[in-house]
């Protein structure tokens, strides 16, 4: 089962390289995208989708992230769909 962690787009991660930051340490801890993990961007925040739900909670807790349940994925997937 995948676990995902968000983080979420906003004035102060725009600012100073975090992005940069983020990715970066993601591939250096977890390898490139497609080995232990996948990310997904949009609009509103980066989806980090791992296999392995401990390496989703180390990614939450370096960056203060949220994991998002995969209930509330299916949630948003549905009201896609509908709109």
């Amino acid at each position: 089962m995948s676990s995902t962690v968000r983080i979420p787009w906003s004035i102060e991660t725009e600012m100073g390289g975090f992005w940069n930051e983020v990715c970066a340490w993601a591939v250096e801890r977890f390898g490139l995208p497609g080995e232990r993990f996948i990310a997904h961007a949009n609009i509103a925040y980066m989806d980090f989708i791992f296999e392995s739900n401990k390496d989703a909670l180390v990614m939450a807790l370096m960056w203060n992230a949220q994991i998002v349940p995969n209930d509330d994925l299916t949630v948003e997937h549905v009201g896609k769909l509908l709109q």
